[in-house]
């Protein structure tokens, strides 16, 4: 009659422990995506009360370039053509340009450059129309081909048509 309950407290034990890993390991993935974050740096000023020597940001990589980068309003599509350009990872282009900024150095283009207008509102809601149809992304690239467009206008496209009532060349999905 003893291993019953022995047993149970066992498995609870078990599911503890296994839950609290989980929980600490997604802290820290989401403090590690935003270290500036306030979450961030709640985790990080814990960790280190814990005795964990941990550090916020990656090697090399300073709050204050991180900082600067966004500041400047540089866009995530600005800082993919910096790799690109550069050559770098993600890290190591935040840094360097965040660096650049601190030192009052130009970047090889300003803030913003390659970031993607946003579409107007009919585009919007034609693309949403089409989404809320149960089309698919196959479906977005059998019609891309049978219109020669690219996707974003092949899902608006295909929208307008249903909101006028028109019936597109495929069924969803």
């Amino acid at each position: 009659m003893t291993s019953a309950p022995r047993s149970k407290s066992i498995r609870i034990t078990a599911i503890g422990v296994v839950a609290t890993t989980l929980c600490v390991g997604s802290a820290g993935f989401v403090a590690a995506a935003n270290p500036a974050s306030a979450f961030g740096q709640a985790v990080g000023t814990a960790v280190h009360a814990a005795g964990v020597d941990w550090s916020a940001m990656p090697e090399g990589y300073t709050q204050a370039q991180y900082e600067a980068f966004w500041a400047a309003e540089y866009s995530g599509e600005d800082l993919i053509e910096l790799q690109a350009l550069w050559s770098l990872d993600e890290t190591e282009a935040k840094s360097r340009a965040g660096q650049a900024i601190l030192d009052g150095e130009p970047l090889p283009f300003e803030p913003g450059t390659h970031t993607t207008p946003e579409l107007p509102a009919d585009e919007q809601a034609a693309i949403a129309a089409f989404l809320d149809a149960g089309y698919t992304p196959d479906d977005v690239e059998e019609l891309s081909a049978l219109w020669d467009t690219e996707f974003v206008e092949t899902k608006a496209r295909a929208g307008q048509m249903l909101l006028d009532g028109d019936e597109l060349p495929l069924q969803a999905g």
